[in-house]
């Protein structure tokens, strides 16, 4: 099974394990832990993120919706006159 490339840009290259001792293998155990860490709290901020804009966006579309065929073209009061641009 291959690596992404992806996955390669952000990890790196997998060292050569075989030739670690005990304790060179819990420095890279706790390396890539704290990566896999930091990674899923960047998905898990994108992820809130895109519920949030989805949330907005159904929010808008109600408004819109409901708004849909209410515009009223404001008249003008008694004594006031339209301008030339008709503003």
């Amino acid at each position: 099974m291959a690596i992404p490339d992806a996955v390669k840009s952000k990890v790196g290259d997998m060292p050569d394990v075989s030739a670690m001792d005990k304790d060179a293998l819990a420095a890279l155990i706790k390396q890539l832990y704290d990566q896999s860490c930091s990674v899923f709290a960047e998905k898990f901020t994108m992820e809130h993120e895109v519920k949030k804009n989805e949330v907005e966006i159904h929010a808008l579309e109600l408004e819109v919706n409901d708004m849909h065929g209410k515009f009223i073209i404001p008249q003008p009061e008694e004594g006031e006159q339209l301008q030339a641009d008709g503003r």
